[in-house]
């Protein structure tokens, strides 16, 4: 790989990009990233160079959102979307964490205080600019959450959603990346912001599943990317736990159904196995065999492979019947599998 031009977004070009500027198609960063798996960090910032009109923003609002323009000509809606992501753009920098020295006396003092005088500022001035185009009624508002999340490279997680009469617009799941995701560092080609919301607009293009969570769209410059918000339904335990025995495999198949959405022929089809019959009944294999290798499967049969798959990022949700469902919600860690050796590219 040749040497990056300068740090961060001010030059995040590879020295080829100048050697062959007249020879660049501007067919659209979101269309590209969408038909063909990136390997590389770098070749994820390759197709946003070619695409300057993008402003280092990939993917679309959900199409709740968008149906609240599709009145307008598709230039103008186009217009629209990109205003709205500056609008978030502008919002998610202000959730920037109270950044004093953790064991100062400022810190444990004003932090709390500063991060929700923040995130009540952000969601004033996004349900402002969502009134504006159209996206968001005036009696309405929409209002961000802090979450517990958890990555290496996670900063902060948010819930984003609406508030008031005849709610419409689909919950999003704010993902903010940290820092550590710097051209060239370690894991960059399978996780951080540039690779992570590649992937994402990838896996919805490429695998059509029930099991996929829906990635909306990602702002390489904020660092964020949107995510389908996963809302369990009432009365569903977000944790999966099978019990020692069942009666017969019948049972366990009604029960696994119940909770994940999985129904028997898909494990078979995948040749999964799911336990076996003992003296006590059918004893089935643990839910990280079963559920996770189901998820795996799928992907390898579209040549990828998850290699931090777990049950942080593999949890239950809800489909269109508000029946729990397992979804698929984090791609970090996603790659591609070399079909010659059967093993995931590392370069």
């Amino acid at each position: 790989m040749k040497p990056f031009c300068g740090n961060g977004f001010n030059n995040p070009a590879p020295h080829y990009y100048f050697d062959n500027s007249k020879k660049v198609s501007f067919t659209g960063v979101t269309e590209e990233l969408s038909k063909k798996f990136t390997k590389t960090q770098k070749e994820v910032i390759d197709e946003f160079i070619k695409d300057p009109a993008s402003n280092w923003v990939a993917g679309n609002l959900p199409q709740s959102w968008l149906n609240k323009i599709n009145y307008l000509p598709t230039e103008k809606q186009k217009e629209v979307q990109h205003e709205i992501f500056m609008i978030f753009r502008a919002a998610i920098k202000h959730l920037k964490p109270y950044c004093a020295p953790v064991k100062s006396p400022e810190y444990s003092k004003r932090k709390v205080d500063l991060e929700n005088k923040r995130l009540k500022e952000a969601s004033k001035f996004l349900t402002k600019g969502l009134r504006k185009f159209g996206i968001l009624s005036e009696g309405n508002s929409v209002n961000f959450k802090r979450l517990k999340v958890s990555g290496a490279y996670t900063q902060r997680g948010y819930l984003l959603r609406e508030k008031g009469k005849n709610v419409s617009l689909d919950k999003l799941f704010i993902k903010k990346f940290n820092n550590k995701d710097k051209l060239g560092g370690l894991d960059t080609n399978y996780n951080g912001r540039y690779s992570e919301i590649a992937h994402g607009l990838y896996l919805n293009k490429k695998i059509k599943s029930r099991f996929m969570g829906n990635f909306y769209w990602g702002d390489m410059k904020a660092g964020y990317m949107a995510e389908e918000y996963q809302t369990l339904p009432k009365g569903i335990s977000p944790i999966v736990n099978f019990k020692k025995n069942y009666k017969n495999v019948r049972k366990f198949f009604d029960e696994l159904y119940d909770t994940t959405n999985i129904k028997s022929n898909e494990l078979m089809r995948y040749g999964i196995k799911v336990g076996k019959i003992t003296p006590e009944g059918f004893q089935p294999e643990s839910k990280e065999n079963i559920i996770i290798k189901l998820l795996q499967k799928i992907l390898e049969k579209h040549g990828l492979f998850h290699n931090d798959l777990h049950n942080l990022n593999a949890i239950i949700g809800s489909n269109d019947r508000h029946k729990p469902v397992v979804k698929l919600i984090d791609v970090g860690g996603l790659s591609e599998i070399n079909k010659l050796s059967h093993t995931t590219v590392t370069k």
